[in-house]
């Protein structure tokens, strides 16, 4: 059997692959594609915490090379990375994440208010595709009116076609032009300056060796690319999944119908189930073995959170939905010091969004035929989603 992210088939239907790869080939190795996968939780635990050994330099992902613009703070390693990740931690704080629970409210109950009981939609233009960009673009200080046109660029830049693991042109193209608006945006805000995220990440200072430094525009162009493009993707992805794994499970949705304070245990399950964010990669800074294989300095290594999550090593019975499952260790933000500055922002998002659904259609179908997923390497969710409700 052969692993290959790249391919629409394993897209489409990856945990076969991952249940033989955990029992069979813990320690993969792609010959063709030249990289190496690990797919035991414990394996990828382990990993995440050795940055030494796994570095993060070259960039989470496998099919372009690292490159000071591509890449923000997932790109890194300690000790950069824990000042640069203290700076923009700033604009995450509790306070301020919970702070826009609000607003987040009253967007979503805006957006499905254009919905009327009984009629047929797409959910992710309805409403999952939607809410996050809006809600970074809120965050960060973008003007409302570009979140659809950042959400076509985000979409875009992350596309692959069958087998192909380099970006198409149009990929290519979309991520210059995201980059290109956001230096633009940049120049414009240090001349009117508010208490948005860019506001916060211009004027900040950071700390090396003594000396106070401030971020360089291309570090603040990359940290919101990352932003509108790896943030907002996943957390749409989170929406959609969650709302089709609660229509496919009728007797789990009205379990969180008749008792909403649930939600935020379901949406880690959904979490762990369907992962939006399949894979991370790596590069190995000295040799080393797992399971018998050996990894030569300089290699790309894959760490697979799709497999892990459905580990049966560290969850009983992976395969199945469980809304009441408990779940003591995770993986699918990350794990470490690259575990994900967002996750509670995703995490609210989420909740909100299934509180506003479930108590408006809880009784909302999914047309399973006409379910459309995203063609990406690394990110797992739906493109299309039609719901009647």
């Amino acid at each position: 059997m052969e692993f290959n992210p790249f391919s629409y088939e394993t897209q489409a239907d990856p945990y076969p692959v991952y249940r033989w790869l955990r029992d069979a080939a813990p320690c993969y190795r792609h010959e063709r594609l030249g990289f190496f996968a690990i797919s035991r939780f414990q394996d990828c635990w382990d990993a995440a915490l050795d940055w030494r050994t796994f570095s993060s330099s070259a960039g989470p992902s496998m099919e372009l090379e690292a490159d000071g613009e591509l890449y923000s703070i997932i790109g890194m390693d300690p000790p950069r990375h824990t000042s640069v990740r203290n700076l923009l931690s700033r604009g995450f704080t509790a306070r301020r994440i919970q702070a826009l629970e609000p607003r987040i409210r009253a967007i979503t109950r805006g957006h499905l208010a254009r919905a009327l009981r009984g009629s047929a939609a797409e959910f992710q233009a309805l409403l999952g595709a939607v809410l996050p960009m809006q809600v970074i673009c809120e965050l960060v200080g973008i003007p409302l009116e570009m979140a659809e046109q950042i959400v076509e660029w985000a979409n875009l830049s992350l596309h692959r076609e069958p087998d192909r693991p380099e970006p198409p042109p149009e990929a290519a193209a979309a991520d210059l032009a995201m980059r290109s608006y956001l230096r633009g945006l940049l120049q414009e805000r240090k001349h009117s300056l508010g208490n948005d995220l860019l506001s916060i990440l211009i004027q900040a200072e950071l700390t090396e060796g003594g000396e106070k430094l401030r971020l360089g525009d291309e570090e603040i162009v990359a940290f919101l690319n990352l932003l509108a493009a790896a943030g907002n993707e996943t957390t749409a992805k989170l929406l959609g999944n969650a709302i089709v794994l609660l229509a496919q499970h009728p007797e789990q949705r009205a379990a969180l119908v008749a008792d909403p304070s649930r939600i935020p245990q379901a949406i880690e399950e959904c979490l762990r189930f369907e992962p939006p964010s399949q894979n991370t990669g790596r590069l190995v800074l000295r040799d080393t073995e797992l399971h018998g294989v050996k990894i030569p300095t300089r290699s790309r290594v894959m760490f697979l959170t799709g497999a892990a999550c459905r580990d049966e090593r560290e969850y009983p019975d992976p395969d199945r939905f469980d809304i009441g499952r408990s779940i003591k260790r995770s993986l699918y933000f990350g794990h470490g010091h690259h575990v994900c500055l967002g996750k509670s922002l995703a995490r609210l998002e989420a909740k909100v969004v299934l509180e506003e659904v479930l108590a408006r259609f809880p009784y909302y179908e999914i047309e399973s035929d006409g379910l459309e997923r995203t063609h990406q390497s690394h990110v797992r969710g739906y493109s299309r989603i039609p719901i009647r409700l």
